[in-house]
């Protein structure tokens, strides 16, 4: 009993066979080119440095840091400014990756779908850093959440809280709708 249904459908057995035999070679080659091409990302490394030449990040394919190496400049440099410069370089280095990732995928399966779906992965996973904000020499540029703010010279005006007074019923286990924080 035969399936006239599908793919095969009103192809003689001869032409079947044909057709199976050519899907099977398009999938062999296509294993052995993107096989090649994950040997080549694998061994991808990209190293970038500041512009100040003060700090250089080395990047695996994964993105992954592989090594930093610093010179005397970075002793000059506030902490905040050392960390940014190094995730400056971390993440343009990443960049980095993804173009040589879509480099070596294009050269090995250009106009293959997988192709494209693998680039589009390889830039989604590494971004572009973001442009450059004006450098602020006032300091790091962080919210300090829970911190005191300096309202000036006698600072901020605090009020005293009342302490909650419990009734004798309450269960120290159950907050019965009160927040945890009275």
């Amino acid at each position: 009993m035969s399936n006239d249904r599908g793919v095969f459908a009103g192809m003689d057995a001869d032409a079947r066979r044909r057709e199976l035999d050519d899907a099977v070679e398009l999938a062999t080659r296509r294993s052995e080119v993107f096989g090649e091409a994950n040997r080549r990302i694998d061994a991808i490394t990209v190293t970038e440095r500041s512009p100040d030449g003060a700090v250089e990040v080395a990047v695996g394919a994964d993105g992954n840091v592989l090594g930093v190496r610093c010179t005397e400049l970075v002793r000059a440099m506030p902490p905040h400014q050392l960390a940014a410069v190094f995730l400056r370089c971390a993440q343009t280095a990443q960049a980095g990756v993804a173009d040589r990732v879509a480099e070596t995928l294009l050269a090995v399966a250009p106009g293959d779908p997988l192709t494209d779906e693998l680039v589009a992965n390889a830039r989604k996973a590494f971004p572009a850093p973001r442009p450059e904000q004006a450098a602020d020499a006032s300091g790091p540029r962080y919210l300090d959440i829970g911190g005191i703010a300096d309202d000036g010279p006698q600072g901020p005006r605090m009020t005293a809280r009342r302490p909650v007074r419990r009734r004798p019923d309450d269960d120290p286990g159950d907050w019965a709708g009160r927040s945890v924080l009275s």
